[in-house]
């Protein structure tokens, strides 16, 4: 077990990583009105969340600004957009990570974060042109078939017994969803599907979303990611939405983990 003087060095050692070289700074406040949290902060999520082996940092690093922009945290979500790029993160994966945060926080929240991270990359004489993906010549169609196809991929397919919908507009309503978020943004070059799932685990926590989690858990499971690997980016999380936020997401994991081992028997 590691001391709590080796966790704090390595807390520095994570934020040196933020600061490409040089720890980052930003906690004068913190260290001044608090010393005692920052301490704390210091050795239990730069030391040590940081530092555990189940996720890449990049990973670390798309969750923490997935849950920094569905809460629309400006000053955090400004900070860890240079941490990103410093930790090696290009420009178009940081934007794709708050383009497929958008259909879970909300358009006008995206549209603030974007406003922030173009002024990073201008501080930081980055000539970003987004790639267009995105083909308006598609039809509304083959949009909705490679829909399915992702959402098939992720979960599974639709269950017999599952009730469909009861109004014209929510079969209206899921024939766009399936269009836009499963065709269109699911399916985006930028991320792979493994980080996106990440991303999305890490949103739905953020925000409490309890049904929606348990499907992208079980979905999670279907394209590969381990159980560990689920929990560690509810851990993840804890210091950015709060140890109930992640407590909760644990709890629902070992549910449809134990679910799994029943039906594996």
């Amino acid at each position: 077990m590691t001391t709590s003087e080796e966790r704090y060095q390595k807390g520095i050692e994570t934020r040196t990583k933020f600061g490409a070289g040089t720890p980052r700074s930003g906690w004068a406040t913190e260290s001044q009105l608090a010393p005692d949290l920052y301490r704390i902060i210091e050795e239990a999520l730069f030391g040590s969340i940081w530092h555990r082996p189940g996720m890449k940092i990049e990973h670390r690093e798309m969750c923490t600004l997935t849950v920094l922009t569905v809460l629309q945290k400006d000053n955090q979500i400004r900070r860890h957009t240079g941490n990103a790029l410093n930790l090696g993160l290009l420009p178009e994966q940081i934007i794709e990570v708050f383009i497929h945060a958008a259909f879970y926080s909300g358009v006008p929240s995206v549209l603030n974060t974007l406003e922030i991270a173009k002024e990073v990359f201008a501080e930081r004489g980055i000539d970003f042109t987004p790639p267009r993906i995105f083909d308006p010549t598609e039809t509304p169609d083959d949009l909705f078939e490679r829909g399915v196809a992702r959402r098939q991929e992720l979960m599974g397919e639709p269950s017999g017994t599952a009730l469909g919908p009861v109004t014209q507009a929510e079969r209206e309503f899921n024939r766009l969803t399936t269009e836009y978020y499963w065709g269109s943004v699911w399916n985006r070059p930028g991320l792979d599907l493994q980080s996106r799932s990440m991303c999305t685990l890490a949103a739905l926590t953020a925000l409490g979303r309890h049904g929606p989690l348990r499907s992208h858990i079980r979905g999670a499971l279907n394209i590969g990611l381990t159980q560990e690997q689920i929990v560690e980016v509810f851990i993840h999380t804890t210091f950015y939405c709060g140890l109930p936020f992640a407590r909760e997401a644990i709890d629902i994991a070992n549910e449809i983990f134990r679910e799994s081992q029943v039906e594996s028997d």
